[in-house]
């Protein structure tokens, strides 16, 4: 009997201990699932699906609006998708559209790239696969192959740096400038390349190319190794060429002149050589020397009265 007694004992310990267990778990997994739940909400409140900040300088005027459909906040990276970008240097601000960014909240720096396209209000766009933003500085930087298209010029280059209304752009390296007359019944453009730097100033309407520069149209090639080219903003065509150093100019005829300087003036379909200068006729045997100081530009028949026979 008295055994029976300690057995039925131990079996209700154990039903007791069982049912304590059970009520443990079943307290213990709501609360896990509770404490889930809010650590996925915290983690999702680092997200935010509509971002938008603005910088301002230290005179109060606006620098920078950026927006994006994405970000981690609270990360020192912003990291935006489908980003539209405003920098401002005077009131008119320029507007870069964007695949991806980062914007980095620590220099506010902003880093864009691919598929990005930055647009004035004058329609002037460049375009290129990433592009830095500096606010403070008013600049824009690549050091990737990009395009600026304004008006009936089209250049492009490898690296640019500009600054944040694109009124001024420097092209690093490996440059081709297209200049297509709207006005010319011939399609043929004139074509512009050089090794680089190529600085151009859209305010003024003046290109600098440096190094190995040669021009190319229907008319013939002039190579220097620095030209100016100055555009009509009004009659968008070229209307002056400024080279030096090393001038060489062939015409579509086969014929060549040599000086150290030589001004073009488009309209008068002229050239002013300067320095030391010779002409070779294709069509003559010897070379001939002029001291002639104007030719028609590529399109001269002979050399000027004055010619000489250059001394073998």
């Amino acid at each position: 009997m008295v055994k029976k007694t300690i057995g039925i004992c131990i079996m209700i310990a154990l039903l007791y201990v069982g049912f304590i267990q059970i009520q443990l778990l079943v307290t213990k997994s709501p609360k896990s699932a509770k404490d889930q739940s809010v650590q996925q909400n915290s983690k999702n409140n680092q997200k935010v699906y509509s971002f938008s900040f603005s910088k301002y300088g230290t005179n109060g005027s606006k620098e920078l609006e950026i927006e994006g459909d994405s970000a981690n906040i609270l990360s020192s990276d912003i990291i935006l998708k489908n980003v539209i970008a405003r920098t401002y240097a005077q009131e008119t601000p320029i507007t870069i559209t964007a695949d991806d960014g980062v914007f980095d909240k620590a220099t506010n720096k902003v880093h864009l790239k691919n598929n990005v396209v930055a647009t004035t209000d004058t329609g002037a766009r460049l375009l290129t696969d990433e592009l830095d933003i500096h606010p403070s500085s008013k600049k824009l930087e690549t050091t990737l192959p990009a395009k600026v298209k304004r008006d009936n010029i089209n250049v492009e280059g490898e690296g640019a740096t500009g600054d944040s209304e694109l009124k001024k752009v420097e092209f690093k390296k490996n440059v081709t400038v297209v200049v297509q007359d709207p006005n010319s019944e011939v399609n043929a453009p004139t074509i512009i390349t050089c090794d680089g730097p190529l600085d151009i100033d859209y305010e003024t309407n003046i290109a600098h190319f440096s190094d190995n520069v040669i021009a190319r149209d229907k008319r013939g090639n002039l190579y220097a190794d620095y030209m100016d080219v100055y555009y009509s903003d009004k009659s968008k065509k070229v209307y002056k060429v400024v080279a030096s150093g090393n001038v060489v100019i062939k015409n579509k005829d086969g014929n060549t002149t040599y000086s150290d300087n030589a001004i073009y003036l488009a309209e008068e379909g002229r050239i002013i050589l300067g320095g030391d200068v010779e002409a070779v006729a294709k069509k003559h045997k010897d070379e001939e020397r002029t001291d002639s100081s104007s030719l028609d530009f590529f399109g001269w028949n002979k050399p000027a009265a004055g010619k000489q026979k250059k001394s073998s």
